[in-house]
């Protein structure tokens, strides 16, 4: 349907902090052209106190939107209603607005395992796998990875060891186990679910001090490179991917929730790739 004259376009927001590296308005924005939408997407630094308020405004205006880091697990509280992903993760990455309520899923959990089965196809064996971090990202990591064939072994890792002793907790799961020293750690696969590689500065952690090195890196950071994680798996002949495949996932699974229906086939994938090259 065509916009009456003067009509506002519905506002789409990723919200977090930091925030100015997304590339989601690139790709969102394609998929709303692309679909003759009136709509468009933008990036919005907010702090923890204000993501709440600025959502729900966001949702019952007729749009909706995203959160990132390090927002997710804060912004359950101003939901009305959520999936059961939200309520298991405790985090939620998605919102919109259904019969007069704020509705949040974590769309996460999907991109991620989509991510996981291309990134480990050619193993046999996956566990034990390292997650790094203990935020909203790696709740929907954990969620996913659990409920998967074939892991016996989940090892977990962060920088603030009560953080991932209170998640450990809540997943009350034997196959998890918290780790005090990533270095004695031998993982198949290390999953970074930190933000610590966006501004492509340092790694997590250094994989040549594992105790041995994985088969597989899967880093949930994204930028114009590859993060220094991934060049570093590189250099060592580990196979390893960025966070761009989930983005794109998460995304379609996004737009799925806000139109019923998935957005223009291929379209943000094409368009994820066109804003790389843009920022080389």
């Amino acid at each position: 349907m065509k916009p009456g004259p003067g009509e506002r376009p519905a506002l789409y927001a990723i919200l977090g902090d930091p925030v100015a590296h997304s590339l989601s308005p690139a790709i969102h924005n394609a998929a709303f052209r692309a679909a003759g939408r009136h709509a468009r997407y933008v990036a919005r630094r907010v702090s923890a106190d204000e993501c709440g308020e600025i959502m729900r405004t966001l949702a019952m205006d007729g749009g909706g939107g995203n959160v990132t880091v390090p927002h997710k697990e804060r912004v359950v509280r101003s939901l009305d209603r959520y999936t059961p992903v939200v309520a298991a993760t405790g985090a939620c990455n998605t919102f919109w607005t259904q019969d007069g309520e704020v509705w949040g899923d974590n769309t996460d959990v999907a991109g991620f395992m989509g991510s996981w089965r291309s990134a480990v196809s050619f193993l046999t064996d996956t566990s034990p796998v390292l997650v790094l971090g203990a935020g909203g990202a790696a709740r929907a990591v954990l969620h996913g990875l659990l409920r998967s064939a074939g892991i016996s072994l989940v090892l977990m890792w962060n920088r603030t060891r009560p953080r991932a002793g209170r998640l450990a907790d809540e997943l009350d799961d034997d196959r998890v186990r918290l780790v005090a020293d990533w270095r004695a750690t031998a993982p198949a696969v290390v999953v970074n679910t930190t933000s610590v590689g966006i501004r492509g500065r340092r790694a997590p952690i250094d994989l040549e001090a594992l105790a041995t090195p994985p088969r597989v890196v899967i880093d949930l950071v994204y930028g114009k490179d590859l993060t220094p994680l991934c060049r570093q798996a590189e250099r060592l002949d580990i196979a390893c991917v960025d966070g761009r495949g989930m983005l794109v996932l998460q995304a379609e699974a996004s737009y799925a929730r806000w139109f019923g229906r998935a957005p223009p086939r291929d379209v943000m994938g094409r368009a994820l790739e066109a804003a790389c090259r843009d920022l080389e």
